[in-house]
């Protein structure tokens, strides 16, 4: 039952795509830039981008607080009784997961399959992919033999950071390079 949502859902998902892209390309919409008009009351000057240092106080603060909880001892047992909190209330475990994290590759190679074409042939998007993938994993799973933060259920102390995160960040930005220049 489980398996059959699953396969469901990644179905629904790439046939909404699939149909949201033809009804895009049965519309004649068109864009209308404004130009610019040069008044009294506008100014071409570009402004400069400085940096507000208002804005790095709150991840700064999550940042201390991560690097301090995992030395600081009082923190540590903060941290351990929300985990045994969060896991009295926890929700049965599902796999959904283990599959989504691919799903952008999975619409990049879908989405060339039906004949709408990304920026690269077969051979150089699968390399590419290989190639995102493998340097995701050469960063992460070091990064978790070296902080060895123990999963909420206590299987293991390969938490942190997220393979599962890396491998769908990757995949989106695979998929968004894909096809940013010819079918954002």
């Amino acid at each position: 039952m489980k398996k059959q949502f699953q396969k469901t859902l990644v179905y629904v998902m790439i046939l909404s795509s699939v149909v949201s892209r033809i009804n895009a390309q049965n519309t004649n919409d068109t864009i209308r830039v404004q130009q610019y008009v040069d008044d009294s009351i506008g100014t071409k000057e570009v402004q400069k981008n400085t940096l507000n240092y208002k804005s790095l106080i709150i991840p700064g603060a999550f940042i201390t607080y991560g690097v301090a909880g995992l030395s600081i001892k009082n923190l540590k047992q903060l941290n351990l009784s929300t985990k045994v909190e969060i896991n009295e209330h926890q929700p049965k475990q599902i796999q959904l997961d283990n599959y989504t994290q691919y799903a952008p590759a999975v619409m990049v190679y879908g989405l060339n399959a039906i004949g709408i074409k990304g920026k690269h042939n077969l051979r150089d998007r699968t390399i590419i992919y290989a190639s995102s993938q493998l340097i995701a994993a050469a960063f992460t799973m070091p990064l978790k033999y070296l902080v060895k933060e123990e999963r909420p259920d206590g299987s293991n102390t390969l938490s942190f950071p997220s393979g599962h995160a890396a491998t769908a960040f990757s995949s989106a930005q695979f998929m968004f390079r894909e096809y940013k220049d010819t079918n954002f």
